[in-house]
């Protein structure tokens, strides 16, 4: 049987660590990216040449995703916070035939400790932006939703490489509560791969943390 078959949209600083992480789990991978230079000053020679397919266009553009999603089994976004791209994405992914799509959220969008305050609101203390950001992945999640797919939304707080995977990610997990204010780029992409691999977080709201 063929290895998996995922497509990863955007390779930044999270796309760039799912690229890793599926590799090492034996996928096939393939990219969606804008700018075919820059896939390779971030990714390199070696991480290029094992890449199954990379397909060069804009994300929200109904034949272009059509193109990259060709062959595929799950599709990861590295980006989030972009209603437009979220509701183009799931519906590739529901026009495709895909089996699941994995999302990058924000911690504004789970509960909090107590399983009844909306997380944002234990926030709002750090900036008018908290509000901001909890509409916008509010957008991006409704729009997956409504697409009647199946799906895993990756919600942590703020998100940068340490250089590492956390030698237990799991235990960190909660499912639609908040794990805490930071994630590893790292752990992050063991979570979407983890969801993309697996039935474990499908139809969930999941967040983690990378304890120091």
């Amino acid at each position: 049987m063929q290895p998996l078959s995922v497509l990863i949209v955007g390779v930044g600083g999270l796309g760039k660590c799912m690229v890793q992480e599926a590799l090492e789990r034996g996928l096939r991978v393939s990219v969606l990216v804008r700018n075919r230079a820059k896939l390779e000053g971030e990714l390199g020679e070696e991480s290029i040449a094992k890449l199954s397919k990379i397909t060069v266009g804009d994300g929200t553009h109904t034949k272009v995703l059509d193109k990259a999603m060709t062959g595929v089994d799950v599709v990861l976004s590295g980006l989030g916070a972009d209603p437009n791209l979220a509701f183009e994405l799931a519906a590739a992914v529901k026009r495709n035939g895909v089996k699941k799509l994995c999302w990058p959220g924000g911690t504004t969008n789970v509960m909090a400790d107590d399983g009844v305050t909306p997380n944002y609101k234990q926030l709002l203390h750090l900036g008018s932006w908290v509000e901001g950001a909890y509409r916008a992945h509010g957008a991006c999640i409704d729009a997956i939703r409504q697409a009647d797919i199946n799906y895993m939304i990756f919600c942590p707080g703020r998100m940068e490489s340490v250089g590492r995977r956390s030698p237990d990610v799991r235990r960190s997990v909660q499912i639609n509560r908040d794990a805490g204010p930071f994630v590893s780029y790292e752990d992050a992409a063991w979570v979407m791969l983890e969801a993309a691999t697996t039935n474990t977080y499908d139809g969930q709201l999941v967040s983690a943390a990378t304890k120091f």
